[in-house]
Order: structure tokens, then sequence, then C-alpha cells
């Protein structure tokens, strides 16, 4: 390439604009999954049935019933009461328009039934309590408790964990606090498929550093619907900052 070759390359270049370098930010941390939760029990009792290490649960489904006849029994009895208080009250309302009994002995037959509408709803949940619902979809990972035996009130059963997606929790020194921002995307690698790369997102990064160690925290949500990213281990990450 003679002088004016290399001018007028060179000058093309400048015309294209700046050439922009991906910039990456190495880093190791470990996997967390995206929701935990320790189910407590809402109620004193017997355990009638509960959920087993490695079961899987949809976000509703009980994960710890308490034996419950006596609410159970309950309930059907004030279903019952609701129910003479209905015909009482329709009753009273019919004789009142046929001037048989007073305005004020109608109004006290509504209000009984009223009353025993509360009275079925508190009966109700507090059959409801003796169930622990999943918050979320998950898998049980420990179950603390056994059936049969009693528990307290808020005593953990079991715990809850949900890895469809997991966070890598990462700690970066000071000086790079400005070129991390949410949303930048993150390679990520595991030592068990080194030939495989996750797809991540930086999802939150603390604002400030710890004094005690330079550090501050960056959080990367993956997306894991095969669980091949396990909760508890290492990961790799690149975050894709953009940089000149």
């Amino acid at each position: 390439m003679n002088f004016r070759t290399a001018v007028v390359f060179f000058a093309s270049l400048a015309l294209m604009g700046t050439v922009r370098c991906e910039d990456t930010i190495s880093c190791k941390g470990l996997l967390v999954p995206y929701e935990q939760a320790r189910m407590a029990s809402r109620a004193q009792g017997v355990i009638a049935m509960i959920k087993d290490d490695g079961d899987v649960v949809k976000k509703g489904d009980p994960v710890m019933e308490l034996e419950a006849d006596m609410e159970k029994l309950q309930v059907e009895q004030q279903r019952h009461i609701l129910g003479l208080r209905t015909f009482e009250a329709n009753s009273a309302e019919e004789l009142r328009k046929k001037n048989v009994v007073s305005q004020t002995e109608g109004e006290e037959k509504r209000m009984n039934l009223e009353v025993a509408k509360v009275q079925l709803a508190q009966a109700e949940q507090l059959l409801e309590r003796r169930k622990v619902l999943a918050p979320f979809d998950g898998h049980v990972t420990e179950r603390l408790r056994e059936v049969g035996e009693a528990v307290d009130e808020f005593v953990p059963v079991l715990v809850l964990v949900d890895v469809s997606r997991v966070y890598l929790e990462v700690f970066l020194p000071a000086n790079r606090i400005r070129d991390v921002k949410e949303g930048q995307g993150v390679k990520v690698r595991i030592p068990d498929l080194p030939d495989r790369v996750f797809e991540g997102t930086v999802e939150k990064l603390s604002p400030t550093v710890n004094a005690a160690s330079g550090e501050f925290k960056v959080r990367i949500l993956i997306p894991n619907p095969d669980h091949a990213l396990v909760a508890g281990t290492s990961a790799t990450a690149e975050i894709l900052t953009g940089g000149n």
C-alpha cells in the first residue's frame, strides 16, 4: 500500500465513524433462587398432609394441611344457621308487608341474618387457616416437619423455591460502579457445562459501595427453564458494558 492509498483508506474509516468495541467485565458469583420462602403454619395443630422434598407445586396449591375436623363441623353448623336466619328474615319481611309483625321485629331478623353471614365467614377463615398455600410456582427443597407432628403458629414447616429463573449475585470493585447499568446483557457460564452460554440481564445493582470490602453488589437475572443452573453453585459472568 503506497502513501496515497493509505491516506484514502484511513480517510474512508473516518467517514464511516468511530468503530465501537464491546467492553466486558468478568466476574464470578453465586447462583440463588429467584424466589425462596420458608413456609410457616398459620395455626396450631397436628399435620395431616405435607409436601415432600422435590415435590413440584403451583401457586395456590396446599403444601401443608392441619387436621381440621372441628373446623369443618363449625363451618357446616354456621351454614345451617345461616339457612335458618335467611328463612326467618324472609318470613318476617313477608309478614311485615301484611302488617302481621312490626318493622322493628323485621329489622331484628335482618340483623340476625347479617350476623350469621359474618359468623360463617369467620368459620370459613378459621378452616382455611388450617392450610398453607404455595405463594408461587416452585419446588419443595426442604421438609422441616412430618405428618402427625404438632406445630405451633408461625413455625416453619418447609422451604419452597422458584428456580425457573435464578439470580447470579456478584461483587465488583468500586471503580466499575459507573460502568454497570440495569438492563445490560450478561453471558454466564458454569463449570459443569463449559460449552454452554446462558444469557442474562443486569436487573439490580447496589447504589452504594461497601466501605469494608470496597465492592458493590450486582444481581443478574437468568432464565432457567430446564433447571440447568443449580442454586447454591458458582458461575462466571461477562457483563457487556459496551465501553469504547
